[in-house]
């Protein structure tokens, strides 16, 4: 330990006596690995987060993609992700291996609501609202912020309409006053009491650009929406997630759910019944897929996206320890009278490596905290061009513990990676030939390995430049074609007559 308190402070002594090239491998590993780790805010937000819930590991989604519109839900080939009203109760009663079993509304983005409050002067807003069963929070294992959250009694076609809201939509819109928990709004002119607001941090069940902003029981959709097909047992709208008890083997399950939703489009759909239906019939089944990071929406829309600038931004910092490299094979010729001096006063070679490889990491390290300051601004403005004129997002580009541990990591991996060749050159010095040649012959000649870094470097480079050059022209091409329409000082205007109870 004292061995290595030495070379740290003299590799800072020695980064402080050339202050020009410390400046430049610090902004070049600053902006490689924060170009990397604003990549990795991203990926770990949208692709790797776990929902908001207790023990996500346990959830479990009915389906295996996410089919947006009412109606649909099924493919080919008989696997079905969206359900019916029917189906579900089915589901519900036949199936005790869940815990719970929640039902969902269909739709990549949530339904549009106009809320007003009950006290005089108010005025109506357009908020996300959500339709959900009445063990919703009670399958994601949730507890409220302040008054309760649903029960099974709140979604039956008797019960009295309710609402919870979500905590951002608390904050925002009301500053957090407790009044709200109680009080009667208007949502779509019909009146509805807030019992709740749920868990901060809880975004729903999925990840998408506007989380919902009130959660509704699925009984109160036809008289808010004014949709005829929340009973209509021929129609697929819903999303099934489930809480499965310990030890449940999935594979049964499977195909216990299937013979069940068999069972349930036997009796409700005519079409089933002819001799290609009862074909049809015979091959549809569900799939079970894991639901700890929910309804997967995001994912699938940015997972390639994503993938692709991870590849770029891994590009980006293979040319950056190319460059790196090349500075401190520059300078370890420029130290090789120092190298060869402290060999000769008895270091061993494997003493010098870890000197030079202490100086590499210690200016990685220092490149990763810079680099962290360069991922919060990176990912900030991915965020803006992905989401423009969304706030609610709810994707942090501030980084996490994850995101910190990665960076870290990546800088050691980092200064390993572009420090331990050039120290194992600067090591190979013999003591009496170069303080036999003087300092004349210290910073002669070019190694082979300087010049395979700048062919590195160079081909890596032009494979960034061409891309972004071929994407540059595809977005100069999109933002020039011509619609044939007339669009300066057109807009667009949105009416929702069920806003109004039409």
């Amino acid at each position: 330990m004292t061995t290595f308190a030495q070379d740290l402070r003299y590799a800072l002594r020695q980064l402080k006596k050339t202050p020009a090239f410390t400046v430049t491998v610090l902004l070049t590993l600053a902006l490689g690995i924060g170009a990397n780790a604003a990549i990795f805010t991203l990926v770990n937000s949208v692709l790797l987060r776990s929902l908001p819930a207790a023990n996500p590991s346990a959830l479990v989604h009915v389906g295996d993609s996410n089919d947006c519109c009412v109606g649909s839900g099924w493919r080919s080939d008989g696997n079905y992700s969206l359900f019916s009203t029917e189906a579900y109760d089915r589901m519900k009663k036949g199936a005790p291996e869940f815990e719970e079993l929640a039902a969902i509304q269909a739709g990549f983005t949530f339904r549009p609501v106009t809320v007003r409050g009950d006290e005089p002067g108010a005025l109506p807003k357009s908020v996300m609202g959500e339709f959900v069963s009445g063990n919703y929070f009670r399958t994601f294992g949730l507890r409220p912020y302040a008054g309760r959250l649903f029960t099974d009694a709140d979604d039956t076609k008797a019960a009295p309409m309710t609402a919870v809201i979500s905590y951002a939509a608390w904050q925002r819109d009301f500053a957090g006053n407790p009044k709200v928990v109680g009080s009667t709004f208007w949502v779509n002119t019909k009146p509805v009491t807030i019992v709740g607001i749920a868990p901060k941090g809880f975004y729903g069940d999925r990840l998408v650009a506007t989380p919902p902003d009130y959660y509704l029981p699925i009984e109160t959709m036809p008289a808010i929406m004014n949709v005829p097909y929340v009973h209509d047992p021929s129609t697929n709208w819903l999303y099934i997630v489930g809480r499965v008890k310990p030890g449940t083997a999935m594979l049964p399950l499977q195909e216990k759910l299937s013979v069940i939703l068999r069972q349930a489009l036997l009796q409700t759909r005519i079409n089933f019944t002819s001799a290609a239906g009862k074909t049809k019939l015979t091959r549809t089944h569900v799939t079970l897929t894991p639901g700890g990071n929910g309804i997967q929406v995001m994912q699938e829309a940015y997972g390639a996206h994503l993938h692709l600038l991870t590849w770029i931004a891994a590009l980006v910092l293979l040319v950056a320890c190319a460059n790196v490299a090349n500075l401190l094979l520059v300078r370890g010729m420029a130290r090789k009278v120092e190298m060869s001096v402290r060999a000769a006063m008895g270091a061993g070679r494997d003493r010098l490596i870890r000197q030079l490889l202490t100086e590499s990491i210690l200016l990685s390290a220092i490149g990763g905290l810079l680099g962290l300051v360069v991922a919060y601004g990176g990912a900030r403005i991915l965020l803006a061009l992905a989401f423009p004129g969304e706030h609610g997002v709810p994707i942090e580009a501030a980084p996490s513990a994850p995101v910190i541990a990665f960076a870290l990591g990546l800088s050691v991996l980092t200064g390993l990676l572009f420090g331990l060749a050039p120290a194992f050159v600067a090591s190979r010095t013999e003591p009496a030939d170069v303080l036999r040649s003087g300092a004349r012959t210290t910073t002669g000649g070019t190694p082979k390995l300087q010049k395979v870094l700048v062919v590195i470097q160079a081909a890596l480079s032009l494979v960034l430049l061409v891309g972004a050059g071929l994407f540059a022209q595809s977005l100069r091409n999109l933002e020039n074609t011509d619609m044939k329409l007339e669009t300066k000082n057109r807009y667009i205007v949105h009416i929702n007559p069920h806003a109004a109870g039409y």
